[in-house]
């Protein structure tokens, strides 16, 4: 019998996490590796292992890779990354919101106003090969509106030859088939906040086509796409025509969440729906698919770090003004300076709120926004779950 050697498939990326993993950056799978697995897996990604050793170490495993794709007899051309221990608990997420420049001006954007603001295309460069070092899952390109930075021909040039999955989330307005043709991107969320009126009452008069038009083009091409859809006063009776337009267009996740009182939505408070109304809605519409396995004992935002156009570091992109420290710090050490949040600090883990796992205490600066208490529930997610305050 002939040797075949065999090869870890292009889109296949070994990532220590909290455990050994295996991650599939185009369809964001994640799986968990045994040390076996992980053994033969750097072998074959070393290119050194064949049939003759296959059959030996694990018959079940092999014929899993190979009907899974994540092994090949063929060649490829993969990208080199370092496989070593990430920090505890993980960087998996990094929001990196590349521009401030926007070519609308909607209601509810926690950024603020436009303005010329760009992250240099060097600093992206460092944050990401960073970010790839530090075992990272998920980039989230943003703003504004990303297609605005001066630089982003470059920018996407460069993210192709990472080991990362690239999200690009966009107003949908720009996103022409110019774009589509050589986005080096895994998968574009879209905003769509309503119905054509809804939606037009945040975002401007005639952006509701075109963002529909950029989700059918998008899926056209072969992107994952994600839709995104925040809840305010004027479309409230809107999702059930809504959830049927979201359901034709084979999008592969659809994100339902309630605003937070801050940047424009600070002017146009009217539009807020108050938590009972808007968790309601939350229980009862979007859909997604399982989500990756998260740190025990942590709270919302665990494995998550922004970065701002002006190069500062934060929590999340709504503690923007309370930044970590500046990006020139490295990423490893800001990662290292971000106080993490605790389930047991928490009053939901006081009262023994049964959901506490699932909703880690909510999003923070919304349980902030509305209490003043850093340790108070997001009330928002309490109704959701049904656990009412």
């Amino acid at each position: 019998m002939n040797s075949v050697k065999y090869y870890l498939s292009e889109k296949f990326f070994i990532k220590l996490l909290e455990f050994p993993s295996l991650y599939n950056i185009k369809t964001d799978e994640l799986y968990s590796l045994d040390k076996n697995a992980l053994k033969i897996l750097k072998k074959i990604e070393a290119g050194n292992f064949s049939n003759n050793l296959s059959r030996k170490i694990n018959k079940e495993f092999f014929d899993f890779c190979i009907n899974e794709g994540i092994i090949t007899e063929k060649p490829v051309r993969r990208i080199k990354t370092k496989i070593k221990q990430s920090p505890l608990p993980s960087l998996k997420y990094l929001e990196l919101q590349v521009t401030k420049r926007c070519n609308l001006k909607c209601k509810h954007c926690f950024v603020g106003k436009s303005e010329p603001i760009d992250l240099p295309f060097e600093k992206i460069k460092t944050i990401l090969k960073e970010f790839e070092a530090l075992q990272g899952l998920r980039v989230l390109i943003t703003g504004g509106e990303p297609l605005l930075h001066p630089e982003f021909e470059r920018i996407n040039e460069f993210i192709k030859k990472l080991a990362l999955r690239k999200i690009l989330f966009t107003n949908g307005t720009l996103l022409n088939e110019k774009w589509l043709k050589k986005l080096n991107v895994e998968e574009i969320q879209i905003s769509i906040d309503g119905m054509k009126k809804g939606h037009e009452i945040l975002r401007g008069k005639g952006t509701f086509n075109k963002a529909l038009n950029a989700i059918k083009k998008a899926v056209d091409y072969g992107f994952d796409v994600s839709v995104a859809t925040v809840i305010h006063r004027k479309n409230i009776e809107e999702f059930n025509e809504l959830e049927k337009l979201i359901k034709k267009l084979n999008v592969k996740e659809w994100i339902v969440d309630a605003l937070t009182i801050s940047g424009n939505l600070k002017l146009n408070t009217h539009l807020w729906v108050t938590p009972d109304k808007a968790g309601n809605i939350m229980k009862r519409y979007g859909f997604s698919k399982e989500n990756h396995p998260r740190a025990d004992g942590y709270g919302c935002g665990a494995h998550l770090l922004a970065v701002m156009p002006d190069g500062k570091a934060a929590f999340c992109s709504f503690y923007e003004d309370s930044p970590i420290g500046e990006i020139d710090e490295g990423l490893g050490k800001l990662w290292a300076m971000k106080n993490q949040i605790l389930l047991k600090d928490l009053e939901c883990s006081k009262i023994n709120c049964p959901f506490l796992s699932e909703c880690r205490g909510g999003c923070r600066f919304r349980a902030i926004t509305l209490s003043g208490n850093s340790s108070s529930p997001d009330l928002f997610r309490c109704y959701q779950f049904g656990r009412l305050p």
